[in-house]
């Protein structure tokens, strides 16, 4: 174990990479910490082992870091920080999307083993205020309703909008959450993205939190990736959405670029949901690879192509046209 200062506090927590300038800590409360320059120096070696933070523990940090004009409630699966005198909504709209995400998952064979943290959730009064909050983590991001921060394991969202406007969104974000603390991605893996936000897309449409029985694919289906895909590659998704998937899981390059960024969600989307909903079999093997990679171990594109057809049994072509299918059946 070893002790370095965060936030302005005194923390503990286990080296876990060390790389020429940068050495990443893993607290007691589950942040990812990235130490570098001075601040590397002053690691102080402590002979503690290392045992995660408990929830109480975890509770108190976070009411203190927040201060007293906010509540942290407990829940099954959660530790949710918002606004005093907000209620329970929020904590519900949590544990519904995470039991929703077990249940799903569970079902197509992938193997779920619980984090060993409470998961956070922050929910600021109002956009601004969530906006100064990811600006004080060093968050970068503009125009969004909420995001999965993979470093501090926490979602943030804020509580000034209109819930169905940010329903989407925090049911993303929350996929997020849920695929990183069990065991579905891991944290210190280089996860291809088309497999994290095609997980992230799934979870978007409210068809996917209804318990409802009787649910056919195309009640779940992610309504706006699929108006994108027919708008860019037409009712028979034959120009152009072979070339896209191989994009896709060649490397990441789609996702940085303004005009294609779009097209990247929905074929992420395509691909994840075509796998979970036809071939579960190939989604576990999918996810398993995936996350069975060495920790930050980088991820040519010859080998993610290599990965792919081996998971899936078939070559980029002959996938793309069995995607292409079953959109069509939606």
């Amino acid at each position: 174990m070893v002790e370095f200062e965060y936030d302005g506090q005194r923390r503990q927590g286990i080296p876990i990479m060390d790389f020429p300038d940068e050495t990443i800590v893993l607290g007691r409360d589950g942040q990812l910490h990235s130490i570098r320059g001075e601040e590397r120096e002053q690691l102080q070696s402590i002979t503690s082992t290392y045992s995660p933070a408990t929830v109480m523990e975890m509770r108190s940090q976070l009411q203190q870091e927040f201060g007293r004009g906010f509540e942290v409630l407990a829940t099954q699966h959660f530790l949710v920080v918002q606004p005093r005198g907000r209620g329970e909504k929020w904590a519900e709209i949590f544990e519904q999307s995470h039991r929703s995400f077990i249940n799903y998952m569970s079902r197509r064979g992938i193997k779920i083993r619980r984090g060993r943290f409470p998961m956070v959730a922050i929910v600021m009064p109002d956009e601004t205020a969530m906006y100064a909050e990811l600006k004080r983590m060093n968050v970068d991001v503009k125009r969004v309703a909420g995001i999965y921060a993979r470093e501090s394991n926490r979602v943030i969202t804020h509580d000034g909008g209109h819930l169905r406007y940010i329903g989407a969104t925090l049911r993303h974000e929350a996929a997020h959450q849920s695929a990183y603390n069990y065991n579905v991605h891991s944290r210190v893996v280089i996860t291809p993205r088309w497999v994290t936000e095609g997980i992230g897309q799934m979870f978007e449409p409210e068809t996917m939190v209804d318990t409802r029985p009787g649910l056919t694919p195309r009640d779940r289906a992610n309504q706006d990736s699929l108006a994108v895909l027919r708008r860019d590659y037409g009712a028979d998704f034959n120009s152009g959405f072979s070339e896209a998937v191989r994009d896709l899981v060649g490397n990441d390059g789609m996702f940085h670029q303004s005009q294609t960024i779009d097209k990247a969600y929905s074929v992420a989307w395509a691909m994840m949901f075509y796998l979970a909903e036809r071939e579960p079999d190939a989604y576990a093997k999918v996810l398993a690879g995936t996350n069975a990679r060495g920790t930050y171990q980088p991820y040519d594109r010859f080998t993610r192509l290599s990965d792919f057809e081996r998971w899936v049994g078939t070559d980029i072509d002959q996938f793309s046209t069995k995607v292409a299918w079953f959109l069509k059946s939606l």
